[in-house]
């Protein structure tokens, strides 16, 4: 009655290491892929012979005081913001924050990321 079934879970304990070997293999590609990419850009900047202020002039990246945090950092101080308020913060200045971190990081997405490989290389 379930030989079908059956089946299909054999054949899914049988695919599961295959699947596992390609997706990390998968992601590997991705980090060379993004690896080389970075490289790339560092050695045009450095071939044009721009400095890091320079490139983010270019680029339109406005100049903060620190350098801009990722995405993961951004997260992680809201969630240390919300920790030390208790969690009382109000629904008009979590949508206010919220609307706010949105529109700056549509802003700086493109460039965030090259921002902080520059810093990271020189």
């Amino acid at each position: 009655m379930f030989e079908r079934l059956s089946k299909l879970r054999a054949e899914l304990v049988r695919i599961t290491p295959r699947y596992e070997e390609i997706t990390a293999k998968y992601e590997d590609l991705k980090a060379k892929i993004h690896e080389e990419e970075v490289t790339e850009v560092i050695g045009i900047v450095d071939k044009v012979g721009m400095t890091p202020e320079q490139l983010a002039e270019y680029l339109g990246v406005k100049e903060d005081k620190k350098p801009a945090a990722s995405a993961s950092k951004k997260k992680s101080q809201t969630e240390k913001t919300d920790k030390t308020n208790g969690g009382d913060e109000s629904k008009d200045n979590v949508i206010d924050r919220l609307s706010t971190d949105e529109v700056a990081d549509d802003r700086n997405a493109a460039n965030t990321e090259m921002e902080d490989i520059l810093n990271e290389s020189y």
